[in-house]
């Protein structure tokens, strides 16, 4: 079995001595040495990043990296499983017959995709830049907040605001009308719908989940909703866990270590575990999301007056 490990926006495989992936690689070496994990463009499109994906697997299919002859089962990270739907898609604009996957790639497991988009880059894509400082500053009620968000999230890290419009409601509609899935290769879906403990997010998401839960009344977790991760067979339970959780970075930590709480490392090797059962082992149907009550959530406020001020940004997000 091969494995490969897709990292979203903003990703990379190990910045300033973090992984993105926290540990999840070293975890999965117990099911398979074959293992990729990918470096793409961290702010390119959906259609680049897909391609660079295409390119890399190629190249570690020739090298050995990983092993030609067995099935290859990709499991993606956020904006990485639109890239790796991108790239299987079979009206994908620059397959040939000579890149095509779909005949090596068994599976793909995209864990917190926005699939159907994500009202946070429909907030931070608003025109112009001073326009979405504002939006941002009136949403969390906290102007200097926002500045430091906006600010590290892509004066800091050099991202390019266009960036986002991939990932917007309006654009993934287009997306989805564009890229078809194949229906040679077997998709997965997997969301994340908030620590199961107030607050759901690390303080870092937490007026994002809010916001998302404003605008669509689900449970997210902090960047997407439920129902956008949610597109194909699920894991009949959500994830009790933010988006940055999802990888093993607790954001409330200065160390970015795992949240407690949710076992993320064996969360993926489930997930590994599903997708190389034979078929008549696995269980391959829908299930609903869970009906989980909403506890009353808790005013900007009270966090503070429970946890303190918010704490700084992450590391890799200061200057």
């Amino acid at each position: 079995m091969n494995i490969v490990l897709v990292h979203g926006i903003l990703g990379f495989r190990r910045k300033f001595g973090i992984e993105y992936f926290n540990g999840v690689k070293e975890r999965l070496t117990k099911l398979t040495p074959n293992i990729l994990v990918p470096v793409l463009d961290p702010t390119g499109a959906i259609v680049l990043r897909g391609e660079q994906l295409r390119s890399q697997i190629l190249a570690a299919l020739s090298d050995g990296t990983l092993n030609p002859s067995e099935k290859t089962h990709v499991i993606a990270h956020s904006q990485g499983g639109l890239d790796a739907r991108s790239m299987l898609s079979p009206q994908n604009p620059h397959l040939t017959a000579g890149n095509n996957l779909a005949g090596k790639v068994a599976s793909l497991t995209t864990i917190a995709s926005p699939h159907q988009g994500s009202p946070i880059a429909d907030l931070l894509a608003l025109k112009p830049l001073d326009q979405r400082l504002r939006k941002l500053e009136l949403l969390i009620h906290h102007p200097e907040l926002g500045q430091d968000i906006v600010e590290a999230m892509l004066d800091r890290l050099g991202i390019d605001p266009e960036a986002l419009l991939d990932l917007g409601t309006d654009s993934m509609k287009q997306f989805n009308q564009s890229f078809p899935d194949h229906p040679q290769v077997r998709y997965f879906s997997v969301a994340g719908a908030g620590r199961s403990a107030i607050p759901q997010t690390s303080l870092f998401l937490f007026e994002f989940f809010h916001h998302i839960r404003s605008v669509t009344g689900e449970d997210n977790d902090g960047l997407v909703a439920v129902s956008s991760a949610q597109r194909w067979t699920v894991d009949g339970q959500t994830w009790p866990a933010d988006h940055a959780d999802e990888i093993g970075h607790d954001l409330n930590s200065l160390e970015l270590n795992p949240a407690p709480g949710f076992d993320y490392l064996a969360a993926y090797e489930t997930v590994a575990n599903r997708v190389a059962a034979p078929r008549a082992n696995r269980v391959d149907r829908f299930h609903p999301f869970n009906a989980t009550p909403v506890c009353a959530s808790p005013k900007l406020s009270e966090i503070k007056a429970v946890h303190g001020t918010f704490p700084s940004p992450p590391p890799y997000l200061r200057p």
